[in-house]
């Protein structure tokens, strides 16, 4: 089943891409985002690495959701991405798990 972010990105033309990287050294990436910025908004990729759970693909999804609003808002500095040669901007996802806060 398909969650609610990823079906917003596929609705808005940014479907999640399954494509292996060769980030083997790696394993806690599970994608990333390109950004072009195009004269009437932003163009987006949502590249993810292939076999991703349900529940990492439907994170990875929020999470890109929350990352392309805020450079639509505030550009590329607050959440760090990197200026690729071909203009494109990238962002990488990586799987974190924290500690309880308790």
């Amino acid at each position: 089943m398909t969650s609610d972010a990823e079906r917003k990105l596929t609705e808005a033309g940014w479907p999640l891409e399954d494509l292996d990287f060769g980030r083997e050294d790696e394993p806690d990436i599970c994608g990333c985002i390109l950004i072009n910025e195009v004269d009437d908004g932003l163009q987006a990729r949502l590249i993810i690495r292939p076999g991703l759970d349900r529940d990492l693909r439907a994170s990875f999804a929020e999470w890109a959701v929350q990352r392309i609003g805020r450079f639509a808002e505030h550009g590329p500095e607050p959440d760090g991405w990197q200026r690729r040669t071909d203009g494109a901007w990238q962002l990488w996802a990586r799987g974190v798990d924290l500690p309880a806060i308790d």
